[in-house]
């Protein structure tokens, strides 16, 4: 089996976000490919707006016609393009990660269908986004290459612009010695 190119990192995101809330961003290689075929013949794959996650295969459907998948996953009648090198998959940790973003999406990141589907194609503020999450300190994010710095930057200022004294404002702040429930 060839060996897969691992581009340059696109961002400098690799640590703790600075501001109260001890959230980490770490910009992780994901070797991404673009599965595309009719949609009846991706329903037997994955049902529309749904994402499967095992230990050597994941799978994120938010289009008709297009699964994006990182694994090994064999089906003749799908056609195959590489695309992970056009994409930048972060992670967002913390006790506070959901929370955090749901404050700069246009969807409501905590309604009953989102939280049973645990991932989205939506917009954060003004770059467009996928997210998924297996738990709500562990966040998943893939971008488009071409912004990930900017991306990176942005999710770092809005991390250090969090009032935490609103009262009406989640998530509330991560003591700055409890390293127990940093991401």
């Amino acid at each position: 089996m060839p060996e897969i190119l691992r581009p340059q990192p696109a961002s400098d995101a690799t640590g703790f976000l600075a501001g109260p809330l001890g959230l980490r961003l770490d910009e992780v290689f994901l070797p991404l490919k673009s599965l595309s075929a009719a949609p009846e013949v991706l329903d037997t794959i994955l049902e529309f707006e749904q994402v499967r996650q095992t230990d050597d295969l994941l799978l994120l459907r938010f289009w008709p016609d297009v699964i994006w998948a990182s694994g090994s996953l064999s089906d003749p009648a799908v056609h195959v393009t590489e695309i992970g090198h056009g994409t930048t998959h972060f992670r967002l940790r913390g006790v506070e990660a959901l929370h955090f973003l749901s404050n700069y999406t246009r969807a409501d990141l905590f309604a009953a269908k989102l939280l049973q589907a645990r991932a989205i194609r939506t917009s954060l503020n003004h770059y467009d986004c996928v997210i998924w999450w297996a738990n709500t300190r562990d966040i998943h994010l893939i971008v488009d290459r071409s912004v990930a710095q900017s991306f990176a930057d942005h999710l770092q200022t809005l991390a250090q612009r969090h009032d935490c004294t609103d009262p009406l404002t989640l998530p509330r702040p991560v003591a700055p010695d409890a390293p127990d429930r940093r991401g």
